[in-house]
């Protein structure tokens, strides 16, 4: 059995370093949530120790960084300082300590004049961001959240009523120029099933002006399993803020008096670009499931355009925009009506304009006796 060799941390900036108090006997949960949309991505990964227990598709086995860039957020086109434009994503999978705790840490400095890390706490004790537990279930299933919280000192990712905890932050110290964190997380909770703890850090971006952008960042990480020493780098494209870009939503909608295996869900595309949505199209597809598609319906009339609508049943439908102009902050609204739900079911729904697709997937789990939906922001 390998041993687990706790590394010691150092840093220019320093380590702010604290003894937990004991456990509390209630549980207590932080959320800081962080607004995102979805942005082009390129990931640095870096490869899991030899000895490491295969795993999924879905868990890649390996630590990756990820860049993300929210271009329709506020100020995230601007001239001034804006902060939840970027962020960084550490993605860290159970394959790297099977059924077992380890600690990373996180060691990275910021780009000054492009991009700082964003530290709400005067005490630096504290990262803008969130931590996320999740659990593969396979066989095609999404990836399930057993619990979140946010990246201050202590917070931790509590998942029942009885204050177990899948992780928490063991030391921060976060200045605009640098950080450091360490994140202690326990791949025991997720009972012998492939899981991965997502690290979102927050950052403020330096006058991103409206023209394209690269971002990069190459954080060093280290782990207590097998004494691990990482050096990935990851980039953020920022596009052009008159370049094509859309944000897709959608909603369950509760339709009274509907058969038992119906179900509709309203879809919105926003426009994130300065430059008006035109010659777009919109579509919805099943891509898991029996369900069918019997209508899709958008109205944009308050665009120039008309009532659009397609009729099936058929496992997808499209509508076209016509002579629609969509201004940028507005959104087409779109009305979907479903058939034949049983069990598991996902529909995706689409706008595609200028040669790049953004979607949003709509989920509709119907098991015995209950009925739950779920719908989700898109990505390109």
């Amino acid at each position: 059995m390998r041993q687990l060799v706790p590394i010691p941390i150092t840093s220019e900036k320093g380590v702010l370093m604290r003894t937990p108090p004991s456990q509390p006997t209630r549980p207590w949960r932080r959320l800081l949530g962080v607004a995102m949309a979805l942005p082009l991505l390129v990931a640095g990964a870096v490869a899991a120790p030899a000895s490491a227990a295969p795993s999924p598709a879905a868990d890649s086995g390996s630590i990756t960084v990820e860049g993300r860039y929210n271009t329709a957020g506020t100020g995230c086109h601007g001239s001034d300082n804006a902060d939840g434009c970027l962020s960084w994503g550490v993605r860290v999978p159970s394959a790297i300590a099977p059924n077992s705790s380890t600690t990373v840490t996180i060691e990275a400095d910021s780009a000054p004049g492009q991009w700082t890390w964003s530290c709400p706490s005067p005490d630096g004790d504290r990262v803008a961001g969130t931590s996320t537990f999740y659990i593969n279930k396979g066989q095609g299933e999404p990836a399930t959240k057993l619990a979140d919280s946010g990246l201050g000192f202590f917070d931790h990712l509590y998942y029942n009523q009885h204050g177990d905890s899948a992780g928490s932050v063991k030391a921060v110290s976060c200045t605009p120029e640098h950080l450091s964190l360490t994140y202690e997380v326990n791949f025991n909770a997720a009972w012998d099933q492939s899981s991965y703890l997502d690290l979102d850090l927050g950052t403020t971006t330096v006058a991103p002006g409206a023209d394209a952008r690269s971002y990069s960042i190459s954080p060093t990480i280290t782990t207590s399993t097998g004494s691990l020493v990482l050096t990935p780098t990851a980039t953020a494209h920022k596009p052009a803020a008159s370049a094509t870009h859309a944000t897709v939503t959608t909603e369950a909608v509760k339709v009274d008096g509907a058969a038992r295996d119906a179900g509709r869900f309203t879809m919105r595309a926003r426009n994130d670009s300065t430059t008006p949505l035109s010659d777009f199209t919109v579509s919805t597809g099943r891509s898991r499931g029996q369900a069918q598609v019997t209508s899709l319906t958008c109205d944009l009339t308050a665009f120039g355009g008309e009532v659009v609508s397609a009729q099936g049943p058929a496992e997808s439908l499209k509508v076209s925009s016509d002579k629609a102009k969509v201004p940028e902050g507005k959104e087409v609204t779109c009305q979907v009506d479903l058939t034949g739900v049983v069990g598991r079911n996902t529909v995706k729904a689409e706008l595609a304009a200028g040669g790049q697709t953004f979607s949003s997937d709509y989920v509709d789990d119907r098991p015995v006796g209950k009925v739950a939906v779920q719908g989700s922001q898109g990505s390109i």
